[in-house]
């Protein structure tokens, strides 16, 4: 994760989602800790999530948007985003 006073980009690693999920939060938590104007996401190597992280991201992407961060996912594995598709998630992702 770099940081910067106006944009935070996030690229999580698929091992870190599915082995310690507390640290992905973690990362999530921190990046809106430093109130940035904007977070860049990076999931384009996540193939998939499991529920803990999934409901992380979305809790993330709530809170983000309450203290008025943009968030935008910069790039997504075309298997994931069938996943949030399915689960009727995509109104969460602003995706470029």
């Amino acid at each position: 994760m770099s940081d910067n006073s106006e944009i935070v980009e996030i690229t999580p690693d698929l091992t870190i989602l599915f082995n310690d999920y507390y640290a992905f939060r973690t990362m999530l938590m921190d990046a809106i800790a430093k109130k940035p104007k904007s977070i860049i996401l990076n999931l384009g190597d996540i193939p998939v999530m499991n529920s803990i992280s999934i409901s992380s991201l979305v809790w993330f992407l709530k809170n983000a948007k309450s203290e008025g961060i943009q968030c935008t996912i910069s790039a997504i594995h075309p298997d994931l985003l069938n996943t949030f598709e399915v689960l009727n998630l995509k109104e969460y992702i602003d995706h470029q």
